[in-house]
């Protein structure tokens, strides 16, 4: 029991070692974790593309209500902005990429429109400037495009006309010269097959006005607007299916978000664990502590093992509170733990907690090498981000070399990670998979027992070489 306090107090004392790379790194990778959550929750439900600023002169004084009706066109999908129609400010404007897009009509727009339409010539052109800094702006004038074909669409549509004197002409039946002949030969008409519409009378343009332009804006404006006409682009979440032995539905986004947050504690953990453990077993065998206790009645075996297992329980707890820090997540990011698959969330934190053992083994081993608080912090650090960018965590392993690959392979992290895609059946494996759970999980406990043989090895080495630095003994002169 003195073993044990003796330990909490040199952790107590060196408590920012704990503040650093428990909190402080657990903060950062459970940002990284937070972004994993936010990514697959209703935040991205609906594709919110960016908005471009449009800026719209009108050089027609409003005629046909077309400089007004393209203001409420693009309002739906960007920010409008005002500018003066000078050169000046124009060129000032696009030179400080103040708008992504200038719209301007020229003078007698509308009139030129309305007769393109009745001689049916092609449409007249407007003037666009776009920013040279993106293609907002590009995508904008594109709009604007397509609300000009909308306004002359309606505008044909409303003001087309054909008289019986065209079907007459067609058909040649004579039935046509009236509208009696036309309403007695119907079926003549439907008879004919949809590949012959384009040979359906082309009829007429009657004159139009600068209301019924105006009219024709509108129903753009209309059809813009119609969310029935235009959907949003939503995101499909598919439900996976079997993932607990309840056969309970889980979606994607949960599962893997609980699994890439629980990934992300590999890091903190391992600096943590692997530094407190190293300054323990530093501070136990210093020189006249360690003499003391050799002189001890009890034995040192048994003062080692004590101090080990106070550390295990401290890793422990520190891996149950990043469990329900996860937890706590998950419910902020509005993802119910309750819909993970029970079978799963066990197996994922006995393998937290057998890396978190494997760590406090690594401790161990340099503590016992005889490294520093230097040389342990150097090392956790170094080979904390080996397995760190190694593991999976940092980028899919997809995009690793093949060398990487390979070393990630020889070093824990890997197998850790690799444990957690068995456990919850998403990641690096196509499903729930308890044989390669237990594999890997093997593999991660291996480490541990190969750094606590190594660690015990060294430490009979110095045991065995403690007279060498042992104080000299007093020779007595003979008086």
């Amino acid at each position: 029991m003195n073993t044990c306090k003796v330990t909490l107090r040199i952790l107590i004392a060196h408590r920012l070692y704990v503040i650093i790379y428990l909190v402080m790194i657990g903060v950062l990778m459970f940002g990284i974790g937070w972004s994993l959550l936010t990514s697959g929750t209703g935040a991205g439900d609906t594709y919110a593309p960016s908005r471009p600023t449009v800026a719209v002169i009108d050089r027609d004084d409003g005629r046909g209500g077309i400089a007004d009706a393209m203001r409420d066109y693009m309002k739906a999908d960007g920010e409008l902005v005002s500018l003066q129609d000078d050169s000046e400010a124009l060129q000032q404007a696009v030179a400080s990429n103040y708008t992504d897009l200038i719209v301007i009509i020229p003078d007698g727009y509308a009139d030129a429109l309305l007769d393109s339409v009745i001689s049916g010539t092609d449409a007249p052109q407007i003037e666009t400037v776009t920013s040279y800094t993106s293609g907002d702006g590009t995508m904008a004038s594109m709009e604007v495009s397509g609300f000009l074909a909308l306004t002359r669409t309606a505008l044909i549509g409303d003001g087309v006309q054909v008289g019986a004197a065209d079907f007459a002409e067609m058909y040649g039946d004579g039935a046509g010269s009236s509208e009696a002949g036309m309403a007695s030969s119907p079926q003549t008409y439907d008879s004919r097959d949809a590949s012959d519409l384009d040979q359906l009378p082309e009829g007429t343009v009657g004159r139009l006005t600068r209301n019924d332009l105006a009219r024709a804006a509108r129903s753009a404006v209309a059809v813009a607007k119609d969310g029935t006409v235009n959907h949003a682009i939503a995101v499909n979440h598919t439900v996976g299916s079997d993932v607990a032995a309840g056969d309970t539905a889980v979606t994607d986004a949960t599962v893997s978000g609980f699994g890439g947050i629980m990934k992300t504690v590999l890091y903190p953990l391992f600096l943590a664990m692997t530094v407190c453990t190293a300054l323990v077993c530093g501070v136990f065998n210093a020189g006249e502590t360690s003499r003391r206790l050799s002189a001890a009645p009890r034995r040192a075996s048994i003062t080692s093992l004590e101090r080990m297992a106070t550390m295990c329980g401290f890793a422990l707890a520190v891996s149950l509170i990043y469990l329900i820090v996860t937890f706590a997540m998950m419910l902020a990011a509005g993802l119910s733990p309750l819909t993970l698959p029970a079978a799963g969330v066990a197996m994922t934190f006995a393998s937290t907690c057998v890396y978190a053992l494997m760590t406090v083994a690594c401790g161990f081993m340099l503590g016992e090498l005889g490294f520093t608080d230097t040389m342990a912090n150097g090392f956790a650090n170094l080979f904390g981000l080996l397995i760190l960018f190694t593991s999976g965590v940092s980028f899919p392993p997809d995009m690793m070399p093949d060398v990487m690959r390979v070393i990630a392979r020889f070093l824990p992290g890997w197998w850790y990670c690799v444990s957690i895609d068995n456990a919850l059946g998403f990641g690096t494996v196509g499903g729930v998979n308890v044989p390669g759970w237990a594999e890997s999980l093997g593999l991660v406990l291996l480490f541990a027992v190969t750094f606590m043989c190594l660690g015990l090895a060294a430490g009979r080495i110095r045991r065995a070489r403690r007279g060498a630095v042992s104080q000299a003994a007093t020779v007595l002169a003979e008086a």
